[in-house]
């Protein structure tokens, strides 16, 4: 193979970024880990290996070497290092009075290049604190503002259902969640009981939104005036895995009814029950 193979590589970083390498000249099995360039030396891990195509390896990133003991110290103390850098910055923004809230910070596994993320309530003229970082940490630095969902997603946390939240474990890139989602899934409960660690409306509302909406498009709508089993009233709720109806009779009683035993009273005649 000319061009070598490419590689699947899972990057250890905040973001825990997943992108193809190319290992053109390094020997490499899933689960090794590796040094990869990606925005400057990162360890990694191996995930999957395929041949690369004709031209292929050129377009992409290079996988370095295989990672050493002295890299895994090096990644380890980083990580160390990182927590007082945010103690230090905490330090500077204080004294600069600005309106920021530091998330993470990580350096690259060369410490070359060091990235501190965080979170502001609207863009933040950081250039004099910029200026002092650099001196004090003596390497090129980024700070790079974030959403609330993006701070989720790297500190991570436990949603309501008691699992890890899907942008720290799956979810590479939460979108936003329209209060429009809860309202066609018809959940009818305040918002607080909607929304995740981050604030905003979880992002699972999303994952069953189409199979609700083409569900409930064979079910009279809610208010809807029905009949079932000779009683009269109006849909008040849906059930979409059961496919039931709950009806309210004119009796003021209610029932769980199958859609296929429900009919549909036409608009403009009255009920008589």
């Amino acid at each position: 193979m000319a061009d070598g193979q490419i590689a699947l590589v899972r990057v250890l970083n905040l973001e825990r970024d997943t992108e193809y390498f190319h290992a053109s000249s390094v020997s490499l099995t899933p689960g090794m880990r590796c040094i990869v360039d990606h925005g400057g030396l990162r360890l990694g891990v191996v995930k999957s290996l395929l041949a690369a195509g004709e031209g292929i390896g050129e377009q992409l990133e290079r996988i370095v070497r295989l990672a050493t003991a002295a890299d895994l110290d090096a990644y380890e103390r980083n990580r160390t290092g990182a927590e007082r850098v945010l103690f230090s910055t905490r330090e500077a923004i204080a004294r600069h009075e600005l309106p920021m809230y530091l998330v993470a910070a990580e350096y690259t596994l060369d410490r070359s290049h060091l990235r501190i993320y965080f979170t502001a309530p609207h863009r933040v003229d950081f250039r004099v604190l910029l200026r002092e970082l650099t001196t004090l940490f003596g390497v090129r630095i980024e700070l790079r503002q974030m959403g609330v969902r993006d701070e989720a997603r790297i500190k991570g946390g436990v949603g309501r259902c008691g699992r890890t939240v899907c942008c720290y474990t799956f979810l590479r890139e939460p979108k936003p969640v329209p209060m429009e989602l809860a309202y066609d899934q018809e959940l009818f409960v305040s918002p607080e009981r909607l929304t995740g660690i981050c604030g905003r409306l979880m992002c699972c509302l999303s994952y069953e939104h189409e199979a609700y909406k083409r569900e409930l498009k064979g079910m009279p709508k809610l208010g809807t005036s029905v009949s079932y089993d000779d009683k009269c009233g109006k849909v008040i709720a849906h059930n979409i895995f059961r496919h039931t109806v709950t009806i309210l009779t004119n009796a003021q009683e209610r029932i769980e009814a199958n859609v296929a035993s429900v009919k549909i009273i036409p608009s403009g005649k009255k009920s008589k029950r």
